[in-house]
């Protein structure tokens, strides 16, 4: 009877949680302290954590708080489960399989940064004005050769040579 008992409680054991820790921004903004960041497992919440330093949630150090996400039993019957994330009840752009025991890096976002319009200037033609944008051309940057080096081929210190014997003739007179 120990047996069967012992048998069935090891079938019904949690898996382990897992972890997370990052950024995480808005339309390419930091999220602002007291953004709440939650973790869905199969579409239920398995795990939140509070924004306390703007654009960063939980940390690396042994002692920082983290996203702990657990998942039951059942999230696992149709393989590893997805954890998806919301930046208060936005989705984010990423998610990750469930990895239990993992402490993670996630850089949490929602949307792209916004985009930044074209500067403009008016136009006046007659008595007609419009907005032109204005295109800025640069110069193509040539990549230079460096120009070679010399080649420096050392001379030995004639002081340190042995004597050589000269074969110059003097001129007689």
């Amino acid at each position: 009877m120990c047996i069967a008992v012992c048998g069935l409680v090891s079938a019904a054991s949690p898996q382990l949680p897992c972890e997370f820790y990052g950024t995480a921004t808005i339309q390419g903004t930091p999220v602002p302290v007291g953004t709440v960041i939650t973790a869905y497992v199969n579409g239920t919440p398995q795990g939140k954590i509070t924004v306390t330093e703007a654009g960063k949630f939980g940390g690396l150090g042994t002692f920082d708080e983290r996203l702990i996400v657990m998942a039951g039993e059942n999230d696992f019957a149709n393989g590893v489960p997805t954890i998806t994330f919301r930046i208060n009840e936005q989705n984010a752009d990423q998610s990750a399989p469930y990895q239990p025991g993992a402490s993670t890096q996630l850089n949490l976002t929602v949307g792209s940064p916004a985009a930044v319009p074209a500067p403009v200037e008016p136009v006046a033609q007659g008595n007609n004005t419009t907005q032109v944008p204005v295109i800025t051309a640069q110069a193509p940057v040539l990549a230079q050769t460096p120009a070679a080096a010399p080649v420096v081929t050392p001379v030995q210190n004639q002081s340190y040579q042995a004597a050589q014997p000269a074969c110059v003739t003097a001129p007689t007179q």
